[in-house]
């Protein structure tokens, strides 16, 4: 009998052991958050601004386009997210609501262009692209989000450069909790249309956030216009791939590492950087590209004819290769295969566009419209990246506004 408890006990420590191990050896989630995907996490900031103030904050660049009429309301705002692992993470930005009482009005998101440290997301920084928010809000009557993007701003994790995904969950789930924000208030009232517009990376990400809520949340938005601009929607198979393949000048090396950390945890096509890249690059990009480091330190890193990165074994295998497989994670974050849009789009962009290439846009008109849909693309002239920005905004924002609709409520 003593034998037999003495086994006993045996085998219930052997299996608490057990147990116990399997325990520890199971990973939990790196972020663990409740409740549907656009729930408030906080609210970190909060404003008020008559029209007055806003007004007095505006640049001459700005203010010069539009007239500040309502005072507004500013939340800076932590809400519930979906990275591309379906991990439920913070993401971060700003929602700004005016003041209107008397007419349900509309709602617009604005995508902001690359942002490398993340301190330099707009709910941060609060810089032109904010300013230029909350001028439209005060002055079109019309709640304006920023999204900062997953890994940005206070949000969890890494940005993952360009993953269309991860761009389309930032605005899809900050539009939700603007909805809950005004809902949740007497501030004002939406008639339930929502336009987006965004400017380089942002215009990629517009795209991305029109596609993904055209395919899976059309039941939920009431998308009115959508105007990409300077975005690089076709990066596989235009010259913006080719920066990579041939000896010319970029004036932003540091986007090419940018890309690279992106696909490297999107996608098994490489296990190190040494596999694609030459040293001392290889080592470099885990460092500067971590979310720590400003875009001079950045670009101080890395060859500004970027090709000269590349390993020459790599760029020849491309070269010979239409599938080789960087080319087709590349075609990943492609914006213009298996999809048509349906609400009206307008692509505004600069021929003389020395980081993101006008040819994006070309193809993108011409494969759309080629299958039918309401797409125009504007060229607005010679200008090049930066210069072109301001014109490409305000005459976006003027044609959407266009669309939009004031509802007396009655």
């Amino acid at each position: 009998m003593k034998d037999f408890f003495l086994k006993a006990l045996l085998c219930i420590l052997l299996f608490t052991t057990i147990i116990s191990c399997k325990k520890d050896n199971t990973t939990p989630k790196p972020y663990e958050y409740n409740g549907p995907l656009g729930d408030l996490v906080r609210v970190i900031d909060e404003k008020h601004y008559s029209a007055m103030q806003v007004q007095s904050m505006l640049p001459s660049s700005i203010s010069m386009f539009v007239s500040p009429k309502n005072s507004v309301k500013v939340f800076t705002v932590e809400y519930k997210s979906m990275n591309k692992d379906e991990d439920t993470v913070k993401a971060s930005g700003i929602i700004i609501v005016p003041l209107v009482d008397s007419f349900a009005i509309p709602m617009i998101s604005y995508q902001h262009g690359t942002v490398l440290p993340k301190n330099g997301a707009p709910s941060m920084v609060k810089g032109e692209e904010y300013l230029l928010n909350l001028a439209v809000a005060s002055s079109y009557n019309v709640v304006a989000c920023i999204p900062d993007y997953l890994g940005l701003g206070t949000g969890d994790g890494q940005h993952q450069y360009l993953h269309p995904r991860e761009e389309a969950n930032s605005v899809r789930d900050i539009l939700r909790c603007a909805r809950k924000i005004v809902k949740d208030s007497s501030f004002t009232t939406l008639n339930g249309q929502v336009l987006l517009f965004g400017y380089s990376q942002g215009g990629h990400a517009t795209m991305a956030a029109q596609r993904q809520i055209e395919l899976e949340n059309a039941n939920e938005f009431t998308l009115t216009g959508s105007a990409p601009m300077a975005g690089p929607y076709a990066l596989s198979r235009t010259s913006q791939f080719d920066v990579m393949l041939d000896s010319v000048y970029y004036p932003n090396p540091f986007y090419l590492p940018y890309l690279a950390v992106s696909l490297f945890n999107s996608f098994p096509v490489y296990s190190s950087y040494n596999q694609i890249f030459k040293e001392p690059y290889a080592t470099r990009i885990p460092v500067a590209i971590d979310g720590y480091h400003s875009y001079s330190y950045a670009n101080a890193q890395f060859d500004y004819y970027v090709s000269n990165m590349i390993q020459d074994s790599v760029k020849q295998a491309i070269r010979t290769n239409p599938n080789h497989p960087i080319r087709l994670a590349c075609r990943g974050y492609d914006l213009v295969d298996d999809w048509n849009p349906t609400t009206p789009m307008k692509l505004y962009h600069c021929s003389g566009d020395d980081n993101v290439f006008y040819d994006n846009a070309v193809y993108a008109d011409s494969a759309f419209r080629s299958r039918g849909a309401n797409v125009e693309l504007i060229d607005l002239g010679s200008a090049n990246h930066t210069d072109c920005a301001p014109t490409a905004i305000f005459i976006a924002s003027s044609w959407l506004q266009s669309l939009m609709k004031w509802d007396k409520i009655k």
